[in-house]
Parts: structure tokens; sequence; C-alpha cells
């Protein structure tokens, strides 16, 4: 065995075993007792010593895969074993067994001895005498935790480990002692045969039935991994002590996969799914064949393959796809899983209201998807014209059978199109004429300009008021400019455009003006409205019959009779009477009777010849003004504050200016009379 003092070791264990059953992650896979365990996962097992203030240690641990294995069954397992001599380092074992929770002895126990029904492969660093080790580091197949070589229970070895050593001498530091090869275990139950391979030669061998020999007929065991770590030297607290440990390394796979096509997409072309996930083992496990592939691919069908082949479904829809890659323990990090959606393909359809020719005609998409929804459009019309609007418009000069193709993409990249056919008609067009009358009646006249069956017309005249007739009559109420319109629809549904005109409404409302009261002489303006041409009869008193403001001076009594003619030619009479009085003067009567029958009820001052009144004041014989006025069209009723005055006598006085502004004021009585 080499110097103990030179050399420093520990162990560095990595492991992928094959025939693995199933797959899970680290924290439900492994079953693990003691107090030496620094890090636990699906890569690996640390066990690290525990030590004191003294840096003493006294630490053992066991690792167990809690699914168990047949022993009637052939079981491989291989593993890396890194090892480097340093302190506290025993040494590890790889163990069948049958108790989950057992574990070994610390004290170079290796955390394998005691345990019973056990055979384990004892990887021993430390010459112990007690168990008559030999003096070099060795390997050996023991069995029900007795680590004594001189012992029934030691099947096979101990053989020296030190010719696959590697040993660097640096300078001014002690040698480092290293052994880094591939450890294989097989049990081949139809020979009966434990055999170990170093770097895939059979290096030990052990023939013994385990299952009768061993476990008393039980052929159901688990296996794993112990180690233990004793230092018993007290040292100095602050000494700085370099401690081994064991480490089993399994190697880590980090899932990942990859799909072409990209998911999601388009049902109907195979799927090649391949793994791309991230492995970390050591350099001299480069091999995947000893890693595991799991494929679920949601439609009852599963591989193994690391790469299946290229995958069909059976039909558009959604499928949970689960993958994982395991080490050969069957131990991952993660389970990858996700919806896949695979699209079915667009069933392109759309409707059309209208077919008719220049006027836009909207195209309403009715496209159905089974397994996603319609995101993209292409349009072709057919006539020069495309488009990628959900519902476009277009439209076209000429009739006749146009054919539009609708193309149809959904959020999976599936597509699709159709073609579809229908007939382009031409849409009316229209124009109308009218004729009015001075009563302001107006007839339309409509008219089709080419070749389309109608179906009906809609006229709007201007005023409210609307019709549905081709040829229709409307009499407008008011003078004013109205604009009337006319569209048609034909019998194919085509809309014409529609027709808009101004109709001017100039009905003759002819006005003489006001009948009148002048005196003899008084110049009198007149001033006549309804229209631009005027003719005045008789011609008596007036400089002028053939304007509308002539001006008549009379000596008696005249009326005259205005005709007015209007633009558009329309004619109307009118009457003004005019009352010729001595004056000018101030005409008051001495009576009135305001009893609401019509006839003197008001009293007032006649004003031949008169343009102001500067007042009107009448007084009850208290001396009371019971009533005034500046208006010489206005009078007394005979109240007060909407009272009934009594009947007797009043006085008035009155003031105006004439035509000639000369003033004159005049007073007297008046009898209310009831």
């Amino acid at each position: 065995m080499l110097n103990r003092d030179k050399k420093k070791s520990f162990f560095f264990i990595a492991l992928l075993t094959a025939g693995a059953i199933g797959y899970t992650q680290p924290a439900a896979f492994f079953s693990y007792r003691g107090n030496n365990f620094s890090e636990l996962s699906c890569g690996g097992i640390v066990y690290t010593p525990k030590q004191n203030k003294y840096h003493q240690s006294f630490g053992a641990g066991a690792a167990w895969v809690k699914t168990p294995i047949d022993l009637r069954q052939p079981f491989t397992v291989s593993f890396v074993l890194d090892y480097i001599d340093t302190t506290g380092e025993d040494g590890s074992a790889f163990v069948f067994q049958t108790d989950t929770n057992a574990v070994g002895e610390t004290y170079n126990g290796l955390g394998y001895r005691k345990i019973d029904q056990s055979i384990g492969i004892t990887f021993d660093a430390v010459k112990n005498d007690y168990d008559n080790d030999p003096d070099f580091d060795h390997i050996s197949i023991q069995a029900n935790g007795d680590l004594d070589h001189n012992s029934s229970n030691n099947l096979a070895g101990p053989l020296s480990l030190e010719s696959f050593y590697e040993i660097t001498d640096p300078i001014g530091g002690d040698p480092i002692i290293k052994f880094h090869h591939l450890i294989t275990v097989t049990w081949d139950p139809s020979a009966t045969l434990l055999s170990v391979a170093i770097d895939k030669v059979t290096y030990i061998t052990a023939g013994i039935d385990l299952v009768q020999k061993i476990f008393k007929g039980n052929p159901i065991v688990y296996w794993g991994f112990t180690g233990s770590n004793t230092q018993t030297v007290a040292l100095p607290p602050t000494a700085e002590v370099t401690f081994g440990y064991a480490y089993f390394f399994f190697g880590d796979v980090f899932p990942r996969y990859s799909s072409d096509p990209v998911l999601d997409t388009c049902f109907g072309k195979a799927i090649t799914f391949s793994d791309s996930s991230k492995y970390n083992s050591d350099y001299s496990l480069q091999d995947l064949s000893l890693f595991k592939w799991y494929w679920n691919f949601g439609d009852g069908t599963l591989s193994t393959d690391r790469n299946p082949p290229a995958h069909n479904y059976p039909a558009p829809g959604y499928y949970e796809l689960k993958f994982t890659a395991t080490n050969q323990l069957g131990c991952t990090t993660d389970t990858l899983k996700r919806i896949i959606r695979l699209g079915s393909k667009p069933k392109p359809d759309f409707s059309v209201e209208t077919f008719c020719t220049n006027s836009p005609i909207q195209f309403i998409d009715q496209t159905t998807i089974d397994v996603g929804i319609p995101v993209a459009w292409h349009w072709n019309f057919g006539n020069g014209i495309i488009s990628d609007d959900k519902k476009p418009f277009t439209s076209y000069t000429t009739a006749g059978i146009k054919s539009v193709t609708l193309s149809v993409s959904s959020e999976f990249g599936c597509r699709a199109d159709t073609t579809k056919t229908f007939p382009v008609t031409d849409k009316p067009v229209v124009d109308f004429n009218y004729i009015k009358d001075c009563e302001g009646n107006v007839f339309y006249n409509s008219s089709l300009l080419n070749n389309t069956v109608m179906k009906e017309w809609q006229w709007s005249f201007g005023d409210g008021f609307v019709s549905n007739t081709n040829q229709p009559h409307h009499y407008f109420s008011k003078n004013n400019t109205y604009t009337s319109s006319l569209f048609a629809v034909s019998e194919t549904g085509c809309v014409s455009d529609t027709v808009k005109k101004n109709i001017v409404i100039n009905k003759v409302y002819p006005f003489a003006g006001n009948d009148t009261i002048i005196a003899t002489g008084q110049p009198l303006q007149l001033n006549a409205s309804g229209g631009t041409v005027y003719s005045w009869q008789p011609a008596t008193g007036l400089n002028d019959t053939n304007i509308d403001n002539p001006i008549a001076v009379l000596q008696k009594d005249q009326a005259y009779v205005v005709s007015i003619r209007n633009d558009d030619g329309c004619e109307g009479r009118d009457t003004i009477r005019i009352k010729v009085y001595k004056g000018p003067d101030l005409y008051v009567p001495s009576a009135f009777t305001p009893d609401h029958n019509g006839l003197n009820d008001v009293f007032r001052v006649t004003a031949p010849g008169f343009k102001q009144l500067d007042y009107l004041r009448v007084y009850d014989r208290w001396g009371k003004l019971v009533f005034e006025t500046r208006d010489i069209s206005k009078g007394w009723d005979g109240t007060l504050h909407g009272v009934e005055q009594s009947t007797g006598v009043y006085v008035w006085i009155v003031k105006g200016i004439d035509y000639r502004n000369e003033s004159l004021f005049k007073k007297g009585t008046v009898t209310l009379i009831r």
C-alpha cells in the first residue's frame, strides 16, 4: 500500500446505469441515511467529512435507489471512479441489499460494515489490520457488511488498484495519486456471476447465487452507494486540514428538444422531434447510449429513441407532448410538457350582398376553421385589384360573370383558398326633370338612361316629404329653394347614383299696402311688394304707375289695384283703399260703447295728415288719468288696469304734428255708454 503519510485521497464516482426503470427527479428518487451528505442530485451524491472543532471526523452515509430491481433479471451499471488519496477518506462501496433504511459504520467501515443480507463491491483506500487488509489500495467483493478479508464473506479479492494509479510529483509538494477509470458492475443470473470491469475489461468476479446464498430466496433488492470518513487525530482548531470526500457522479441531463417544423404548426406535415438536451458527464462517459429518452406524443404513441422517426399525428387538434431524458439511473432534472396545437386547414368562404357596376362591392369573409383561427386574408378580384383586408371593397366597370379568389391562412400557418363566380349587373343610371306652376306645385318626371329593370324609385323633395313613385307630384307650401333628390334600385339590388337638383319655389304674394287715411292734398308714399314687375290702376293722383312705390296726391277717396309679376312670370293682384279727409286735422268722437259687439268699442283719434301723435290722454271727472298713448292706431277700451270704468263723461286732450310739421292741440269730452 502506498505510504499513507504521502498520499492524498478522495473518491469521485460518476455513475450511469443501464436497465433503469421509469424516470423521476432526485428528491423522489433516493432514500438516504447517515450524517455525511453535502449534496444529493440527479448528477451525484457527495459524502463530506463532518468535523468537530479539532478536525476529527466520524461519518457514514448511504443512498439507495427507491425503485428495487429483480435479481432474476440481468443488471448492469457503469460508473467512473475518480480516486485521489487525502485525509479522512476511508473509501466507498457499491451495494445490493434489502433495507432502504440501512447504513453501515464509520471508523473505516466504508458506510457498509454491518449491513446484513448484502453484497458489496468495496473500494478501500485505508489499511486496517483488524480487517486483514493488504498493503495496497484494493477492490474486493464482500458479503453481509463484513470487511474482513479472512472471513467467508470475502467472496473475491482483494485485488490491487494501484496499477491503475497515475502518480504525479509536483515540485515542492506531496505526490498526487490519482485513479480515474470506468467501472462496470454486471450481474448475470443465468451464470450466477457477479463481475466488475475496469475500462470494460473484467477485473474481478465472484460466482455465487445471490438470490439463494445472500438474500435467502428473495430476488427483490435495492442498490446504491455507501461511504465513510474517519479522522481520529485531534488537531488544533486553527490547523489547516484538507479533507477528502466521495463523489458519486451519475451524469446530469437537462432535457431540451426541437422540432421541424417549429411548433405550433399546421396538421398534415410529419413532425421531426430531435433531442437537444444538455448533457453533463465525465469525459470518459461521452457515449450517449448510457442515457435514456422518453417521448409521449400525446396521441397514444410512445418512443424511447433519442431522435424518433418523423411523427404523423392522426388529426388536427391539441396534443400534450411529454419529453424527458434521464441518466441510466432513471433520474432526470425535468420532464418537459407542452400542448401542441395542430391547426386544421381553413374552409374559405365569403358572401357578397350586391353585384353592381361602378359601385363599391363589399365582400364578407365567412371562413370557418375547426382548429385555429384565421389571421390573414388575400383576395384577388380578377379586375387587377388585390386586398389583404378581412372585409374588403372593390368595384367593376363592366357587367358580366366575375371570378374572385380568397386565400386564408390560420394562426398555425395552415392555408387554403377558394374561387367563386358571381354576376355583376349594371347599376341604374337615372335622371329627372320637373315642371312647376305659380301655386307651388311641382310635377317630376324621372328617366332611366340605361338598360336595367327597375324595382323602386326613391324621391326626397327637400322639405321632409318623400315618394316612391316614378313620376310624383308635390306641393310646396312655402317659398324657398329646395334640393330634390332621386335614386333608384334595380331588381338585382343595384342602387343608382343619387341625382340632386335645386328647385326654387317662387309663388307670388301680392301686397299693395294696408288701407290708410290721408288729408286732402297730402302726398302718400305707396309701397307694394311680392314681385319684380308692378302696374298700378287707375293712374289718378300717381306720379308713376310702373314702380313698386309711387307717390299719390288725392283730393277724394281712392282705391288702387296693383298687378305684380315675379321672375317666373307668375302674377297676382292686390288693392289698397285710401280715405281722404279735410285737414290735416284731429277728429275725436263724442261717445263710444265698449260692449264688445265690434261696433264703436274703442275711443280713438282719427288723424288725417298727421305723422306723429304726441299724446292722447283721458281723465275721469275727478281728474284721474285713466288712459294715455302716443300711437295713433291705438285707443281706449273703457278700462283701467283691466277694470271696466263706469258710464259717464270723460275729458280728453290730444296733441300731434302733421306732415307739414305743424303742431295741433285739442281737448274735449267723450261719453262712455254701457
